[in-house]
């Protein structure tokens, strides 16, 4: 099954077992139908039902089944919740899913430039770390309009609008 990385859960948050969400797309009405939620840290999976879902001022509180009490939330915090692609944030027009983007080849025209290998989260825009066909090394572009063109991501390609960026 094709599962994407929607959040990462934070803090316990009072005395009856909620955890702080942190959702990578500030999304979370997607959440509340999908019943059964997967957690991934390093190697480690389990699958946990999700009992409710609330917002707190600015933030996402997630309560699993199971987990009663500050102590069992702790242990959670860190642990990424990955969900079926089915039912993640849905995208509006010129949005992707990070983990399309990683891959993707980044190119010039005809000409293959670099491959995305990771993102970072960069304070105006997220990053591509690309990995450079050029001179093998490892270069930082923002996913920003200014630098990606067209974006195809059935393809595996991104436009890169300024090819000095990855020399």
């Amino acid at each position: 099954m094709d599962m994407l990385a929607t959040g990462v859960v934070k803090s316990p948050h009072g005395l009856r077992g909620y955890v702080k969400f942190h959702s990578f797309s500030s999304e979370y009405s997607h959440l509340e139908n999908i019943g059964e939620a997967v957690l991934r840290k390093n190697d480690a999976e389990k699958k946990l039902a999700v009992e409710d879902i609330t917002v707190s001022g600015s933030t996402i509180l997630v309560k699993f089944a199971g987990i009663d009490d500050p102590e069992s939330a702790k242990m959670l915090n860190g642990w990424e919740l990955w969900v079926p692609r089915v039912s993640a944030a849905p995208l509006d027009d010129g949005e992707y899913y990070v983990a399309d983007l990683i891959g993707c080849m980044m190119v010039d025209g005809d000409t293959e430039l670099g491959k995305v290998v990771s993102t970072i989260d960069g304070a105006q825009a997220l990053l591509l770390e690309v990995n450079s066909l050029i001179d093998g090394k490892n270069y930082l572009v923002p996913f920003l309009e200014h630098y990606i063109g067209n974006v195809d991501i059935a393809a595996k390609r991104l436009e890169l609008l300024e090819p000095w960026l990855l020399s």
